[in-house]
């Protein structure tokens, strides 16, 4: 948890920055509904520009610098909960190179299959469920680099008659498992302690390394394990996502 000044600040500079990212959103998902591309989505919508207290958390970077991360509801509840009793309960559905048979695992056990259609709740985690990364320098300044990191940008036909993740950490967890189960609809060849430690990684990475909109790939070593990483910066907003990582 973060304390309440440090939340009011982060609030307060969250708030314009929400509005441009959802302005910029709705731009391209209706240029994408014109031309009737394989991403037309309906409008994004939000449930405000800041989570509740209890659900942010801070750690220390390089140089006495501060992360914060911001977890929506929606995200942090997908990681924490949802996620890991769909892969104890249906561990059948993943890793097997179908996106949709994750969603429908994590569907039927979120309770979302009670009071709504599986298309609602994959509609639901792509325009709801996200986490934002801060980084204070050391001088104490909140820096304006912003990272948004999804559980998915979007989920697409495949060329093996399935569907897969676009962008977000869950395309990155397709690479990544927890005690020997996969945590996707990938093989998950790297092994993790724990499912935040990739959404860590991936914030610290782009504070760390000199990461640019002129520069989106990195190499970042955490621990004996060396990931290759690349982001997407959007071109009005200068927020950074997610675009592909996994262990080298």
């Amino acid at each position: 948890m973060i304390y309440i000044n440090e939340y009011c600040e982060i609030k307060e500079f969250l708030k314009h920055k929400v509005c441009e990212i959802f302005q910029s959103e709705n731009i391209d998902r209706e240029n994408s509904r014109s031309k009737n591309t394989k991403y037309k989505l309906p409008n994004a919508s939000s449930f405000g520009w800041m989570p509740a207290i209890s659900l942010c958390k801070s750690i220390i970077i390089n140089n006495n610098q501060i992360m914060y991360i911001i977890p929506y509801l929606s995200f942090y509840n997908f990681l924490n909960n949802h996620l890991p009793s769909a892969i104890k309960n249906y561990p059948e559905l993943f890793g097997t190179a179908n996106a949709k048979d994750v969603i429908s695992a994590v569907y039927n056990t979120s309770g979302y299959n009670k009071i709504g259609t599986i298309d609602d709740y994959q509609h639901l985690l792509i325009n709801n469920a996200y986490c934002y990364f801060v980084l204070r320098d050391k001088c104490g300044t909140l820096c304006d680099k912003l990272f948004r990191l999804d559980l998915f940008r979007h989920i697409i036909p495949n060329k093996i008659n399935g569907y897969d993740f676009v962008g977000g950490i869950m395309h990155a967890y397709n690479h990544c498992s927890m005690n020997s189960i996969q945590l996707s609809a990938g093989k998950g060849e790297t092994n993790l302690n724990d499912i935040w430690d990739l959404p860590i990684i991936l914030g610290k990475a782009l504070f760390v390394n000199n990461i640019t909109e002129h520069n989106l790939s990195t190499m970042f070593k955490e621990g004996n394990r060396l990931w290759k990483i690349t982001y997407h910066i959007d071109p009005i907003t200068k927020v950074y996502y997610l675009k592909t990582a996994f262990a080298c």
